[in-house]
């Protein structure tokens, strides 16, 4: 029997819509595999969290990458914050504002870096941005003293 021109335009159609709906189907998959393991290995977030302290004060560095101030930051501060009286007093903790979880009881963060004093799990404090390191160290050890800070107890690692 012969097959008539229209026969073969609608098979043709039938096997379009379903080769175009198995590569959107393969496709979305795809898409959701990515998505759903994209926390899990293709950034790498570094997550050091802080020691407790007597005072059960952290301070939290949200950060994002490729933030210049983040960087700047870290080479003049992040390196001797941890053996500072302040750092004794409220221990560094990162925080990648983008791929790890939210912090209950913190208000959203925009710009990066943003420091946040936390004590038993509420935001008690922030300085946001990094101008230099005396804007950094004047307004934290303003926000450590409104909350127990005494320099003079935390000389020489007393903590």
């Amino acid at each position: 029997m012969p097959v008539s021109l229209r026969d073969q335009s609608s098979d043709w159609d039938c096997m379009m819509k379903t080769g175009l709906f198995s590569i959107k189907r393969f496709a979305l998959v795809g898409l959701a595999a990515f998505l759903l393991l994209l926390p899990f290995g293709v950034h790498q977030v570094e997550s050091k969290a802080a020691s407790p302290s007597k005072s059960g004060i952290e301070l939290l560095m949200f950060k994002q990458q490729g933030c210049h101030y983040c960087q700047v930051w870290d080479e003049n501060i992040g390196g001797i914050y941890d053996k500072t009286p302040e750092g004794k007093f409220a221990p560094l903790r990162r925080v990648d504002i983008h791929f790890d979880d939210k912090i209950a009881n913190v208000k959203p963060v925009i710009f990066t870096p943003t420091f946040v004093l936390y004590k038993r799990g509420k935001e008690i404090g922030r300085v946001t941005g990094y101008m230099s390191d005396n804007f950094f160290w004047g307004l934290l050890e303003v926000l450590l003293k409104q909350n127990g800070f005494r320099p003079e107890q935390h000389v020489g690692g007393a903590g």
